[in-house]
């Protein structure tokens, strides 16, 4: 290989006296023409000539010299990469091999001169890159089954991997699809000449894939999890395509015992698809959305798979339906909902037909669960001729087994305790302490009074609102929001709406509820799935005869139902809902919700699932002790999980002496791309690594550890948490899909702007395989 060469003066000493003496002749020849009679065209002929004669003279007296470098052999590196990545499996159209074959036989059953050339120039040093670079021994080496290219960090690796080694140059023979990271963030600066070389046909080939898919979760109660999809056609004009969804989980078991793969619904083959849809395609290139509504049978963390195909034409037959692969035509989805119930705190000043139903609600919801505090008695003042001589507690408990500090006094409240955990749940009527009522992901407080409370307890409110997140809802009972005195309090002052106190109950009866704009955004204000649907069914409630009369609501709040006066036509907020610190309150100004399902002639039990939808509503955004964050980060090994998991105690203070073990297992395939291909049907492994996270430098309570998922699949993740002397605090539970399939076939054709970018940013060219000989 020899490098551009160069002209060099040998008596550069000589040049200013030349070219001083050249200027001079000049001068006089011109002078020595004028008056000789000869034409003008001669004379600039003549003197052209005799200037040409001199200036060869001058040139030979400076001894010019052509020189030229050659390396010395052997003295420096040169790299050359490889792509070994699923993506080599395709075939072009018009050719009978694949990518991968296409480069085999470029490097290694008919390398070339260029070949030889760069072994007798250099140190040739051989690579491949899937997940990450690997050196090769030789080039027969090579599989094509890498589930990802990860180009970005590959060239980064070599830079580092020859900083202070002479490496003349790299190349690179890929179709430039990376999967790792963008141009435009790779640091290519310790980079010598990179020389790509472009595998893969410009012309596209006949595909369905899945180019993008995203999951979202509600609290609307028939289908809380929604997945919409974007699937790319090319080529099958006038052909349907099938979406199909199915379950592909962990079997749930206790924390002690780990997760299990479920064999049943591991495997597609013979299983029922949860849902499919079918899409006819209009142009060779076409994009289909897919949107699927479904509600998960399990809960915790859980996985669905998506798989797309051409529908079979029963006159073209099989071949009809080939794609260039199959590898893009299923990705994995995670499904993310709450294994451990949420506790609502119903608070309520007298027994009432609002918490028959709301109980009655919520017990077909096992993510929620409803415990009762409901006053049956207020405080009285104590007479001593009320009780026996030397007795203290209330009459109303005589006879009772029960005699302890515990016991009812004259002059205290009588409560009943329903759903609670333990005997010792709310014993002392609402809690005094933050570790007692943190443990609720909400509260809610119908027909009581403000004077109720303490204003310590009332302040404890306001902590669990803006501090440990959680939810505060105030029903309209008789005695609640003006009526209850809560102006000018701390409860007062977290709630949506301003408490006039001139306004109350009387004046308004006869009222019908009715959707705002905002509330037809919202899926846990909506009953139906259509807005013809909701409509009537707002049309068929009945009229409600208590609501507390608020006019006025708080910047940033949202009106989401109002009610309509039957005689004035005048409206007023019925549902007004706001943030509040972390945390969010909610106001239903009507007192009399149970007539809905009082006058339900058709058994629809639309008020049941409007109050599931409400308390979901109300606790979507609650967090838990532990919170897990999981952040993919590309670095120099490629794609890894950055997982967070931040841990307080009962009072949601951050805990710095935790011992934190993350335990996770993967639900994946063990076939290759190819073997996918062939069978998309195959059987699932799983494996299982532990992790120790460690305590954060930076902040309190929060702890950090990197797990780098190799294969392709479905992950999912246990966190365990125990103090310093080993007792547990919580556990929860995680999970992430890796699919570098999906990228790496987000396109078929080659990246060729991705290479060109490569090649101009570190002072090289992409070639032609045959210039490689040129």
């Amino acid at each position: 290989m020899e490098l551009p060469g160069k002209i060099i003066i040998s008596s550069p000493e000589w040049l200013p006296g030349l070219l001083g003496g050249f200027a001079v002749f000049l001068l006089i020849l011109v002078w020595s023409y004028r008056g000789t009679g000869i034409s003008i065209g001669r004379r600039i002929t003549c003197i052209l000539l005799k200037g040409f004669a001199v200036a060869l003279l001058v040139l030979c007296l400076l001894e010019p010299q052509w020189t030229q470098q050659k390396p010395e052999a052997g003295a420096n590196y040169y790299a050359v990469v490889a792509d070994n990545s699923q993506s080599m499996s395709i075939f072009d159209p018009g050719l009978n091999r694949s990518r991968g074959e296409e480069m085999t036989k470029l490097l290694v059953t008919e390398p070339g001169f260029w070949r030889d050339t760069l072994d007798d120039m250099f140190q040739v040093r051989k690579y491949g890159i899937d997940s990450r670079l690997h050196g090769l021994k030789d080039f027969s080496e090579l599989t094509f089954d890498g589930g990802a290219s990860a180009l970005g960090s590959a060239l980064h690796q070599l830079g580092s991997r020859f900083r202070d080694q002479p490496l003349a140059g790299i190349l690179l023979v890929s179709d430039g699809n990376a999967t790792d990271a963008d141009l435009d963030q790779l640091d290519l600066a310790d980079l010598p000449p990179v020389y790509p070389v472009v595998i893969g046909s410009k012309e596209s080939s006949r595909d369905v894939s899945i180019t993008s898919m995203s999951l979202s979760q509600t609290a609307f109660e028939d289908a809380p999890v929604t997945l919409i999809a974007d699937i790319s056609s090319i080529g099958f004009a006038g052909r349907e395509v099938e979406a199909r969804l199915f379950a592909a989980n962990f079997s749930k078991s206790p924390f002690s015992e780990g997760v299990k793969i479920d064999e049943s619904s591991s495997s597609i083959e013979g299983q029922a698809p949860i849902d499919s849809l079918v899409k006819e395609v209009s142009s060779d290139q076409e994009t289909l959305a897919f949107r699927f509504q479904f509600r998960p049978e399990q809960t915790g963390v859980s996985f669905c798979r998506l798989e797309v195909s051409v529908v079979a034409d029963s006159l073209a037959g099989d071949a009809s339906t080939e794609e260039a692969t199959m590898a893009n035509n299923r990705r994995l989805a995670i499904v993310d909902r709450d294994s451990e119930p949420h506790r609502i705190l119903y608070v309520a000043g007298r027994p009432n037909w609002e918490y028959k139903f709301l109980n009655r609600s919520l017990d077909e919801d096992d993510q929620v669960q409803l415990v009762g505090l409901i006053r049956i008695a207020k405080k009285a003042p104590k007479f001593e001729f009320k009780g026996r001589q030397g007795e203290t507690s209330n009459p109303l408990y005589r006879g009772f087994d029960k005699k302890d500090e515990f016991t009812e006094q004259l002059d205290q409240a009588v409560f009943t305790r329903l759903n609670i955990k333990d005997e010792s749940e709310l014993i002392g009527g609402f809690p005094k302490r933050a570790e007692n009522l943190f443990g609720y992901s909400a509260i809610i407080l119908d027909d009581l009074e403000s004077g109720f409370f303490t204003r310590d307890q009332m302040s404890l409110i306001q902590k669990f609102v803006s501090e440990r997140g959680g939810g505060l809802m105030m029903l309209g009972g008789y005695e609640s929001l003006t009526r209850g005195d809560y102006e000018d309090t701390p409860i007062g002052r977290m709630l949506p709406v301003y408490l006039d106190s001139g306004k109350g109950l009387s004046g308004v009866r006869g009222v019908s509820l009715e959707l705002t704009r905002e509330g037809w955004l919202q899926p846990w204000i909506r009953l139906r799935s259509t807005e013809s649907l909701e409509n009537e069914r707002l049309e068929s409630m009945p009229e409600f005869q208590v609501i507390n009369l608020v006019t006025e609501v708080k910047p940033g709040a949202s009106v989401l139902m109002q009610a309509k006066s039957k005689y004035s036509g005048e409206t007023y907020p019925a549902l007004v809902s706001q943030r509040y610190g972390s945390g969010r309150s909610m106001v239903l100004a009507v007192g009399d919700l149970w007539r809905w399902q009082m006058h339900d002639q058709t058994d629809s039990g639309d008020l049941g699932k409007a109050w599931r939808q409400m308390i979901r509503g109300l606790i979507a955004d609650v967090p838990s002790r532990i919170d897990i964050d999981l952040q993919r980060e590309q670095t120099k090994s490629g794609s890894t999980m950055r997982i967070q998991v931040g841990v307080k105690d009962e009072k949601y203070w951050p805990i710095d002496n935790a011992n934190v073990r993350l335990t996770v297992k993967t639900l994946t395939t063990g076939e290759t791309g190819n073997e996918v291909a062939e069978k998309p049907t195959g059987g699932m492994q799983h494996s299982e690594v532990q992790l120790i996270a460690e305590p954060s430098m930076k902040e309190p309570g929060l702890y950090q550890a990197t797990y780098v998922p190799r294969l392709e699949g479905g992950y999912h993740m246990e966190v365990e948490v125990t103090d310093a002397n080993g007792a547990a605090i919580a556990r929860e539970e995680a999970g992430w899909t890796n699919d570098p399939s999906a990228e790496e076939f987000q396109s078929l054709l080659p990246h060729h702007s991705w290479m060109d970018a490569v090649a101009q940013k570190t002072g090289g060219r992409v070639l032609k395989r045959s210039e490689l000989d040129g």
